[in-house]
């Protein structure tokens, strides 16, 4: 457990890096193993260096969305319609966990939520504009991907919130922000990939996007329960 402990991060981008290899290659077979120690990985790391008896409600949030978050990776391995909705729900689940760790970091307010709203106006755009092209190719994943969509805008929102809060501003900026623009990147081409292209080097871009948002969301976490 020590070398997760001290070299968790570099691990993780290895793994990560092997994972593309293979989806990129066209090995489905072995990138389901890659993909499955992704997030324990983070788990892991994060849970070795939080501080131990401080924060418990919020470590039971951000550990919920990340354990979340590996029940999504489960699911998205298996080429079914009905795995791929399930696995958007557990990563619903993942965005309403960081959203809510991100409102008890940091309230919004506002009257001094410029930050909030632009955040917010930018996906929502994003959002109507991805919807507008997708349509046709949906059926009857057209509402589940409407709610998806609105609770990753919730979530990037409130973390751009935290560039509003002083103590917090650095931690947002290195980490949460960057983040959660990498979750929107990741979904807006896995969406536009699963539905209409099917182009193994989108798989790519998604999982590098995905996992570098995942990585950084550990590191300010991890940041975060140190203090």
């Amino acid at each position: 457990m020590l070398i997760i402990k001290r070299h968790g991060i570099s691990i993780f981008w290895v793994v990560l890096f092997i994972h593309c290899a293979m989806i990129y290659m066209g090995k489905p077979q072995y990138a389901q193993y890659t993909k499955i120690l992704l997030m324990p990985i983070l788990i892991v790391f994060l849970a070795l260096n939080a501080r131990k008896k401080l924060y418990p409600t919020s470590k039971l949030i951000i550990f919920t969305g990340l354990i979340a978050s590996f029940a999504g990776d489960l699911c998205l391995i298996f080429d079914d319609r009905n795995f791929f909705l399930t696995g958007m729900t557990f990563f619903a689940i993942t965005h309403i966990c960081y959203a809510s760790i991100f409102i008890r970091m940091a309230k919004v307010k506002f009257t001094r939520a410029t930050e909030f709203i632009v955040a917010s106006v930018v996906v929502s755009v994003l959002s109507v504009k991805l919807l507008q092209f997708l349509t046709p190719y949906l059926g009857e994943m057209r509402i589940p991907v409407k709610m998806y969509m609105a609770i990753i805008a919730i979530m990037a929102a409130t973390a751009s919130n935290l560039l509003g809060n002083k103590l917090l501003k650095v931690l947002a900026s290195s980490f949460f922000v960057p983040a959660a623009a990498l979750f929107v990147l990741s979904d807006t081409v896995l969406a536009a990939n699963y539905f209409l292209y099917k182009e193994p080097f989108l798989g790519v871009v998604v999982m590098m996007s995905y996992g570098y948002a995942q990585c950084l969301m550990v590191q300010g976490f991890t940041r975060y329960l140190r203090a």
